[in-house]
């Protein structure tokens, strides 16, 4: 069984689809599984705990390199400069309708010279002498809007600026995930190469036992030679392992915003603590929270605001102008003259009608394409989500089986390594011992990352990392329209 999810973040988008034609823009396909269709709760218990998750760990580091991040991280701050950005160009956008006109002015100064003139005609001339000729002129003009184009403007204006916005949120969101994983595969890494230590220190004690028997006659030398081999791997691993995590602190230096630290200015322990719950909430209102749903919501507003636009363009203008102009000559015969006047303008499309009946062609497209991606952002968001939540949770069940596995391993090793020191157990069965313990410790210690890794990529599939806008008061309104 399929049902619509009743989702206040769809109806600003859906508003301005219900009054379209059906030749226009389709609505999106919003059919969901059902086990995401229950109603959303505006304000779920435990949804605010989403807003900076990291706190959920009760890590002191991580919320320390978080809160550096979000200050001084450049992925941060480009971000805010792109927010900067649209908000000047919405800005821009509005003041197109605004009244327009520029004023200007001039001084000219010169030198009049009479000679060579007698009788009558000196009488009809101008004095000689310099001039200095002042002029200025004022000429506004403003478009009545008979038809809603500011109101159009406006609506893809505030749109493109919520979409740039939830871009910005979407970037800290990233980069928060971003820093959280990383630092758990580097204390991942840590307690990997903490471990490969101690087994590199249990393969020299055992390799010094072999080769004592050996050279005591109580031994071969093959396996006194085996117990070398393992020796050599394990500082091999060892060597691996300091780079890795050598590489991963660096990686983790860059996102905070300290590239030109060295390495080992960032502590880097091997505390992996345990992973939390996701807090109390359903799917559905935490995936209202998602910026990259919310952006292309957005969009989409924004290409039926510019659809809106097109379609007005082939609507008639008018327009009042009004033009003032001042004239001031000083010099032997000054005087000084000024004119204004107000006029009514009207401007029709004609032969410019074909190229804007293509433009509203294209522009539809773009509004189809809008129409769909936000489609899919929806379906895409709870999909990922889902699939994060299974992961989740099967990764804890994993833990859980090995914590036990290699407590049990850990145990066998003890007893078979003590019976080789005493003679009475093989080196087959003690490396057998050895090897299921390690690979045991291994897997262990991966997983444990990997668990705190999944609960960060389900925090941020849930739309965590930032704080969202109270749904009962949208960023703007939009009425519905035909384009």
């Amino acid at each position: 069984m399929m049902r619509r999810i009743p989702s206040l973040l769809t109806l600003p988008a859906l508003a301005l689809l219900a009054g379209c034609s059906a030749s226009s823009v389709s609505r999106p396909n919003l059919t969901l599984p059902r086990q995401f269709a229950a109603p959303p709760e505006a304000h779920a218990a435990g949804a605010e705990a989403l807003d900076r998750w990291w706190l959920l760990f009760s890590d002191a580091q991580l919320a320390s390199l978080e809160d550096e991040a979000l200050a001084h991280a450049p992925d941060a701050r480009s971000a805010l400069a792109v927010l900067d950005e649209a908000r000047a160009t919405r800005s821009k956008a509005l003041l197109a309708y605004d009244v327009q006109g520029n004023a200007s002015g001039s001084i000219t100064r010169g030198q009049t010279t009479i000679s060579g003139l007698g009788g009558a005609g000196a009488f009809l001339m101008a004095p000689a002498g310099a001039t200095t000729t002042s002029a200025g002129s004022f000429s506004p003009s403003w478009e009545l809007d008979l038809f809603g184009r500011r109101d159009a403007a406006r609506q893809a204006a505030d749109a493109d600026l919520t979409a740039a916005t939830f871009t910005y949120h979407a970037a800290l969101q990233s980069l928060t995930a971003q820093v959280a994983s990383n630092l758990f595969q580097a204390r991942g890494l840590s307690l990997q190469l903490t471990e490969a230590r101690d087994t590199l220190r249990v393969a020299r004690e055992l390799a010094d036992i072999g080769q004592r028997k050996a050279k005591a006659g109580i031994g071969s030398q093959v396996d006194a030679d085996s117990l070398l081999a393992d020796r050599a791997t394990a500082q091999a691993n060892v060597v691996q392992l300091e780079a890795q995590l050598s590489v991963s602190r660096q990686t983790l230096l860059v996102l905070i915003g300290r590239a030109g630290a060295a390495p080992a200015t960032l502590a880097v322990d091997g505390a992996l603590g345990a992973a939390p719950d996701v807090p109390d909430a359903t799917p559905a209102t935490l995936l209202l929270r998602r910026p990259d749903v919310m952006q292309a919501e957005a969009r989409l507003r924004s290409a039926m605001g510019t659809l809106r636009l097109d379609s007005l363009a082939l609507l008639p203008k008018f327009t009042l102008q009004g033009t003032t102009s001042i004239s001031a000559i000083a010099g032997p015969a000054g005087y000084t003259t000024s004119l204004w006047s107000l006029a009514a303008g009207v401007a029709m499309p004609v032969f410019d009608r074909a190229r804007l009946l293509g433009e509203r062609r294209a522009q539809r497209a773009r509004a189809e394409q809008a129409a769909i991606a936000y489609e899919k952002a929806v379906q895409s968001g709870f999909g990922e989500a889902q699939n994060q939540l299974a992961t989740y949770g099967a990764d804890r069940a994993r833990l859980a089986l090995l914590t036990e596995a290699e407590a049990r391993a850990h145990h066998a090793f003890d007893g078979q390594n003590a019976g080789y020191r005493a003679g009475v157990v093989d080196l087959t069965a003690l490396l057998t011992a050895e090897r299921t313990w390690r690979n045991a410790r291994t897997s262990l210690s991966a997983l444990r990352a990997t668990t705190l890794s999944d609960a960060v990529n389900v925090f941020k599939a849930l739309g965590g990392g930032w704080t969202p806008l109270d749904p009962n008061h949208p960023v703007t309104s939009f009425p519905d329209q035909k384009p």
